[in-house]
């Protein structure tokens, strides 16, 4: 049997249904898997049941009382003097220029001392990491000191960009392997660091699950849907990397041609009320409904009875909400950027627009908001794409081979 630790910054997460569903598949093949989280997540802000079922079953690091901190560094460091200072060195060693950074560094030494120390009290054969990000620091630091095998998922364009891009390539050097989650990523792992390495990085995309999916179209025929009103929906995080002015600036123009439309947002954050500002600028704060946040299977359900399903953000991986509308058969539009295009073919299954092209997006909702065989023909194409690359079955099959091949 496998036996490994998983550890992210924060687990579980509204938007990291994505590394529950892993956890859930790689269990099922047999893996024996504890979980760690650097901070837990504020208890009310877990909607659905999974989550709170994650939330009960994962170990945090933080918060921690500070003579609690002290006594465990005292232990740590007396039981392996050699490799708590070894663990130093790699912290003091991996961060940005600046005494501030210098300051964080050793913050991260600390919460990574503390991670061994969970990471001990039981048997473990490996830690996997999601995300380039602190949470990755902390864990390099802790594998160090416990000379403990480790591997990363590299997930959209945040690992890649400032502030973790720059660290990125030690990571890579360090680490047993990394898996990057589309072929983009990929490409920018190997600019990352140097060839000798790339052996170490492949591709094992995130997947869905099926379940859920049938789940919702069995609901689909019990809600009544106006068969006038052409639906436009959207899911994600209400922050300012969703790009979601564009997508309003592109529904307004589309509204021009298509007026019987409506725009539901699924999801919040703390971007909500400067975008409620300017759907009410644009005057069509009666055609924009802000649905606010809403459990994974609320959001499927609400999925199945949308026309068309659309994307504005700037930065990505390959979006999850992209397969789920498109193994529910709704037609898709998305930005051409970061691991899209592997997902969405333009024209095939989908269309693609130039990022921050807003009137490029508004020309492809009137195209799709007034052709219904256009919307047929690519929800088809995009269900069969996800069935053939994109199931949580398939999407973690590479990665759960480089854990076999652990040593034992």
């Amino acid at each position: 049997m496998v036996k490994l630790a998983y550890f992210c910054s924060e687990y579980p997460s509204r938007s990291h249904t994505f590394i529950r569903r892993e956890i859930h598949e790689l269990r099922r093949r047999g893996a024996d898997i504890d979980v760690y989280a650097l901070r837990r997540p504020k208890q009310e802000n877990l909607i659905s049941e999974s989550d709170l079922q994650e939330f009960q079953q994962t170990i945090s690091v933080l918060p921690v009382k500070f003579q609690q901190l002290i006594i465990i560094h005292l232990k740590m460091f007396i039981h392996q003097p050699l490799k708590y200072f070894q663990a130093l060195k790699v912290a003091m060693g991996h961060h940005l220029p600046g005494i501030k950074n210098t300051l964080w560094s050793l913050f991260q030494f600390a919460e990574g001392i503390l991670l061994a120390y969970h990471l001990q009290q039981k048997p473990i054969q490996h830690l996997h990491i999601h995300f380039a990000n602190t949470g990755a620091n902390v864990g390099m630091i802790a594998c160090t000191y416990l000379q403990l095998s480790w591997s990363m998922t590299l997930h959209g364009t945040s690992c890649f960009d400032y502030p973790w891009g720059p660290l990125l390539g030690t990571k890579l050097e360090r680490c047993t392997f990394a898996n990057c989650i589309s072929y983009y990523g990929l490409s920018q792992a190997y600019r990352a660091v140097g060839s000798e390495h790339w052996h170490k990085l492949f591709v094992s995309h995130c997947g869905i699950e099926l379940d859920a999916v049938n789940l919702a179209k069995s609901n689909q025929a019990n809600v009544h849907k106006d068969a006038s009103i052409i639906r436009l929906i959207s899911v994600g995080r209400l922050h300012v990397e969703k790009g979601y002015p564009v997508m309003i600036d592109a529904f307004a123009r589309a509204l021009e041609s298509v007026p019987n439309m409506e725009l539901v947002l699924l999801g919040d954050g703390p971007y909500r009320k400067e975008l409620e500002a300017y759907v009410k600028k644009k005057d069509i704060e009666q055609k924009v409904i802000f649905r606010g946040a809403v459990p994974e299977q609320t959001v499927l359900n609400e999925m199945v009875h949308a026309d068309i399903f659309a994307l504005s953000s700037f930065m990505e991986g390959i979006p999850m909400v992209l397969m789920e509308a498109m193994i529910l058969e709704v037609p898709v539009i998305a930005p051409r950027l970061a691991g899209i295009p592997e997902l969405v073919v333009d024209k095939v299954n989908g269309l693609l627009f130039d990022p921050a092209h807003w009137q490029q997006m508004a020309e492809h909702i009137v195209e799709l908001a007034q052709n219904r065989e256009k919307r047929g023909r690519y929800g088809a194409a995009g269900k069969e794409k996800v069935l053939a690359e994109f199931t949580i079955e398939k999407g973690v099959e590479n990665l759960w081979q480089r854990f076999l091949a652990l040593p034992q």
